[in-house]
Formats: structure tokens, C-alpha cells, sequence
């Protein structure tokens, strides 16, 4: 499934993600060792717009650690 990054670090990305799958983390552009969280806004979720793919909105969660 498409998402759209709605905001925080990482607005107006777009990227694949697994079905049924609320949150996703990605790389923080500027803070090492960080990762940015996504959510799925139940409000607003799905996005059907002409000129773009089905998809998810996600909206800025907060940061978290990298663990590894």
C-alpha cells in the first residue's frame, strides 16, 4: 500500500508499506541514531485523489532511539 508523509522531518515522502500495518519508522534527516515514527490517522486515512496512487496518509508521531 502507498503512504504519504503528511508531516514532521520526512513531508511529502511517499513510499510503500505493508497492509494493516498502523505506524512505520524511518531514519531521522538530521539526528543520527534516531528514527522518526508515522501513524495512520484513522480521520483522514485514505487518500484517493486523481493524479495520485491510493493510499495512507501518516502524520508525524515523535522520535524514538535507534535500538540495534
Amino acid at each position: 500500500m502507498r503512504f504519504y508523509v503528511m508531516s514532521g522531518p520526512h513531508q511529502g515522502e511517499t513510499g510503500e508499506m505493508t497492509d494493516g500495518v498502523g505506524e512505520i519508522r524511518l531514519s531521522h534527516p538530521m539526528t543520527r541514531d534516531v528514527l522518526c515514527r508515522y501513524r495512520v490517522n484513522s480521520t483522514d486515512a485514505m487518500i484517493e485523489q486523481e493524479g495520485f496512487e491510493s493510499g495512507v496518509q501518516l502524520h508525524y508521531a515523535g522520535d524514538v532511539p535507534r535500538l540495534e
